[in-house]
């Protein structure tokens, strides 16, 4: 079994091309329209939903355009990325005004950052 892709919700079409194109360099593959139909039978939520697709690396990001629908607090899901230059990715977020949350416990330091929408991301070095 393989990871086909991962859906997640964001309020704002720009400031999730904003984060996932321009801040973590996704191209956008796909752009489609969720019908209310079909959102009524998936999601319980009978209108149009706008969906936004990008992908890197073999990864595959589902991005549903919901101003209403609000994330859980507190929120734990989150997705995991393994990046190439993790200190440059900590700078750009913070040039670019992405909130960057670390954790440490003993020896070990967790790194996250959120999209403009809340959704919360783990970075860790390759």
């Amino acid at each position: 079994m393989i990871l086909n892709h991962v859906g997640i919700i964001n309020g704002n079409p720009e400031q999730a091309e904003l984060f996932y194109k321009d801040f973590l360099k996704f191209e956008k593959t796909r752009e489609f329209i969720l019908s209310p139909e079909l959102s009524g039978q998936l999601f319980d939520l009978s209108r149009e939903i706008s969906v936004l697709v990008f992908e890197r690396d073999g990864i595959k990001l589902e991005v549903f355009i919901c101003p209403e629908c609000r994330l859980p607090t507190p929120d734990l899901s989150h997705i995991g990325l393994y990046l190439d230059d993790l200190s440059t990715i900590v700078e750009q977020a913070r040039v670019a005004g992405v909130q960057h949350i670390i954790g440490k416990t003993g020896e070990k330091t967790v790194h996250f950052i959120r999209d403009f929408y809340g959704n919360l991301i783990e970075i860790k070095q390759k």
